[in-house]
């Protein structure tokens, strides 16, 4: 509140989002302060700082507020993801056991539409948890600083009592209805201690939901749980050398498929070994960092 007549508040939002929030010749801005009833202050394109709110009440500032929230997270949906969280999933034990998977895939199940390059690289072998695409570095820190915050509000609370939390990677699936016709071939988790079922899928809706409310992640629509997933092949790669994270805002009907019914015959139930959780990583896209896992913008610990 600035005096008795005035509210106020500001904010940092991308300058990737500005032009969205002004619209077709300041049509939309326009349609927000009269809806409202505020004044909006948003910087310029060669000008830095926070876009300003102002409102004859708390309730009007509120409202134009999430009027310009809804924009922007209707707007980051559609961005290609920068981010993704991830549990690391590679384990000296993991990566020898998805390369003796990976050769004997590709001895023992020969097929055209099956090629070495649609396999991930071992060591980047991660549970998905969610995607998020983060524009500057304002976002980046905003982000970092809800995930440190996410560790004693989360985190930690879920995971008492069931440190060290081991989970196993064993099992395959596939994202698809036709086994013939497979754009990603994944491994499933599991909890090593009966007395943790269920934890990992816990932590991973918390944490998907967390980000959701602040506006960097959606979810995914008709679903409550996010699916757990360690990702072994993708079609994706195909196209590209750069072998990566999940990407949720991309296509798939153009890919080509592969067949992946004799893979899932002869490897469903393929255990690739157990993995201790010791950290969540706010991992960076399309980067590699010198262990060959993901370039971390942020890592918090799990260890109580």
């Amino acid at each position: 509140m600035l005096d008795n007549s005035r509210y106020c508040t500001s904010f940092h939002v991308s300058k990737h989002y500005l032009g969205s929030i002004i619209g077709k010749k300041g049509a939309i801005i326009s349609g927000i302060k009269r809806d409202t009833k505020t004044d909006i202050k948003i910087p310029k394109h060669d000008q830095t700082g926070d876009v300003v709110i102002l409102g004859p009440a708390e309730s009007n500032v509120k409202a134009a507020r999430r009027r310009i929230n809804m924009i922007i997270m209707s707007s980051r949906m559609k961005q290609t993801s920068t981010h993704f969280l991830s549990i690391p999933m590679n384990n000296a034990d993991i990566v020898k056991e998805f390369e003796k998977f990976k050769e004997r895939v590709l001895q023992e199940c020969p097929n055209p539409t099956l090629e070495e390059s649609l396999f991930i690289r071992s060591h980047k072998l991660h549970l998905t948890l969610g995607v998020m695409s983060l524009m500057d570095n304002d976002e980046r820190i905003q982000v970092t600083n809800l995930l440190t915050e996410a560790r004693d509000t989360i985190v930690i609370p879920l995971l008492q009592g069931h440190v060290p939390l081991k989970i196993r990677l064993k099992g395959l699936s596939y994202m698809n209805d036709d086994p013939k016709a497979i754009n990603v071939l994944y491994g499933r988790v599991q909890e090593e201690d009966w007395a943790a079922a269920g934890l990992i899928q816990k932590l991973g809706d918390a944490l998907v939901d967390h980000f959701y409310r602040a506006g960097f992640m959606k979810k995914e629509f008709g679903r409550e749980n996010i699916k757990l997933h360690v990702t072994f092949i993708n079609t994706k790669y195909r196209e590209t050398s750069d072998v990566d994270a999940p990407q949720q805002n991309q296509t798939i009907n153009n890919r080509k498929t592969f067949d992946g019914s004799e893979i899932l015959e002869k490897f469903a139930d393929y255990d690739f070994g157990v993995m201790e959780v010791t950290e969540i990583h706010l991992s960076q896209r399309h980067t590699m960092g010198p262990d060959g896992y993901y370039q971390p913008t942020c890592i918090i610990s799990c260890k109580i």
